[in-house]
């Protein structure tokens, strides 16, 4: 029996499963983190371990038997979060979340101190990444940054609690920017042009290593194990392509959740300079993915529900769906926090255009689902999927419980796309999988198979020339959003 806790934004999950991968109890616990200023996305470490906590006893409720039989726990995170930890392992502050846009002023005096960044870390300097934020909280928060003793990443601050080890994993070091890809380990040259102590970086593991076994006081509370294995884990993309057995070149797969990615595996350390690509290490050893990411996804359309005073977001979808007939006579762009690929601009803001008196709440979500779908576009583009490449690709995250998105992007697209049963565990189901292949026994061609689909969704051909001609004027429409940037960048 393994359990796999990923460790999201807006949500932990935990997943309890058996030795043939079929999940026997699974656990949710919300919450929220801290966007009132703008800019700004905190969340405070406390809640993660809390979260976790929560998952397990409940995991515990639901299977006794199965729960008592634990071999392994391994994680999945959101990736570049920066949690600032003192000398005794307790956070200086609350963590600064990946989509915090405080650091682009720094992200840029990052490329110009170190101008091959891109090379040394897999992508361009941008505001998203842990070493942009570690500048800013040098030149905003020296007394708090003067504390600094330790970081770690969220799922890492997690499995502190379980082991009170100081461990991470080379696909979660990746997204840090802290992280020299090619030679899989800390870069002393990023890492100094910070001004942080290397001592504060933890040790480097394969995300499928253990790192020791419960602390005696948390296994005795969660009734679990004494000699359960506590395996390192991975990062959520990373761990996520796992979850989806996309191990080969080639495979490529969407996720949409509070942000949305768009990634494809390849072949190995691929560094590219256009459209803000990035490219990182995978959980596995001496592997690479590269991805298009993006940092407005369903949470765009938590934003349009509550501006449109809808309470229950699945209610909302159902009644655009009754409406849906052609694309929304009002267009989104959806920069509510910026964006990183293509544009690596944390200053581009959102907009709605094409409003008139007849608008409604549904022109509006409709368009916010159809601004989010053209981001993906760009990301595909950008990653050289030509639309006219038929292959299927993977979609997992939140937004994929939605049958009716799936189709509006499989349209803008023009690609069939894939969705699966459980859409939104395949990260802790790829954290699973690390944990059995802790064991070295475990083949990985044996336990990263593809999972079960629930349907393919393929383009409406009465749609495809309408939406190829709605996103050539969502392009154009883009630059409204460039000029407000560059018109309250010169304002301030």
């Amino acid at each position: 029996m393994f359990i796999g806790i990923d460790i999201g934004t807006t949500a932990t999950k935990a997943i309890l499963v058996d030795e043939a991968q079929a999940v026997l109890a699974s656990a949710t616990y919300t919450y929220e983190y801290n966007s009132r200023i703008a800019g700004y996305a905190e969340q405070h470490p406390q809640i993660w371990v809390d979260a976790a906590h929560h998952c397990l006893v409940d995991l515990r409720k639901k299977n006794a038997k199965a729960y008592a039989a634990i071999k392994a726990i391994s994680f999945s995170g959101q990736m570049h979060s920066l949690v600032a930890l003192d000398g005794e392992h307790k956070p200086i502050k609350p963590a600064m979340l990946w989509n915090d846009a405080r650091g682009q002023s720094q992200a840029n005096e990052l490329a110009k101190l170190v101008p091959d960044i891109e090379s040394i870390s897999g992508a361009a300097a941008m505001p998203s990444f842990t070493a942009s934020k570690l500048l800013w909280m040098r030149q905003n928060e020296s007394d708090l940054f003067g504390k600094i003793k330790h970081i770690l990443l969220p799922k890492d601050f997690v499995r502190l609690w379980l082991t009170g080890n100081l461990a991470t994993d080379h696909s979660d070091a990746a997204g840090t920017q802290l992280y020299n890809q090619q030679h899989r380990k800390w870069s002393d040259t990023i890492t100094s042009v910070v001004g942080l102590n290397s001592s504060a970086l933890p040790q480097i593991y394969e995300s499928n290593d253990s790192v020791g076994k419960l602390r005696r006081d948390v296994a005795a509370e969660l009734e679990l194990p004494p000699d359960c294995e506590i395996i390192v884990g991975g990062a959520d993309t990373a761990d996520g392509a796992l979850g989806l057995g996309c191990v080969a070149a080639g495979d490529s797969f969407i996720s949409l959740g509070t942000g949305s990615i768009f990634a494809t595996i390849t072949d190995g350390y691929h560094p590219t300079n256009q459209s803000f690509l990035h490219n990182f290490a995978h959980c596995l050893p001496n592997q690479f993915y590269r991805m298009g990411a993006m940092l407005n996804g369903a949470s765009a359309l938590a934003w349009a529900a509550r501006l449109v005073g809808a309470v229950d977001i699945g209610e909302l979808l159902k009644s655009v769906e009754a409406n849906f007939k052609a694309p929304s006579r009002v267009m989104f762009i959806p920069y509510l926090n910026g964006e990183r690929t293509p544009h690596n601009n944390a200053e581009l803001r959102g907009a709605l255009l094409g409003l008139d008196s007849d608008s409604n709440k549904l022109d509006v979500a409709q368009a916010v689902i159809e601004g989010v779908s053209f981001c993906l576009r760009d990301a595909m583009l950008a990653l050289g999927l030509e639309a006219t490449d038929n292959g299927t690709v993977g979609l997992i995250g939140g937004g994929a419980r939605s049958l009716f998105w799936t189709k509006i992007l499989a349209s803008i697209l023009a690609k069939p796309i894939a969705r699966y049963e459980g859409a939104d565990l395949w990260p802790a189901l790829g954290a699973v999988r690390l944990a059995m292949l802790a064991n070295k026994n475990a083949k990985l061609a044996t336990i990263a198979t593809k999972p079960k689909v629930e349907s393919i969704v393929v383009p409406n051909e009465n749609l495809l020339a309408a939406y190829a001609e709605r996103y050539s004027t969502y392009k154009k429409a883009q630059q409204v959003s460039f000029d407000f940037a560059n018109f309250t960048g010169q304002a301030t």
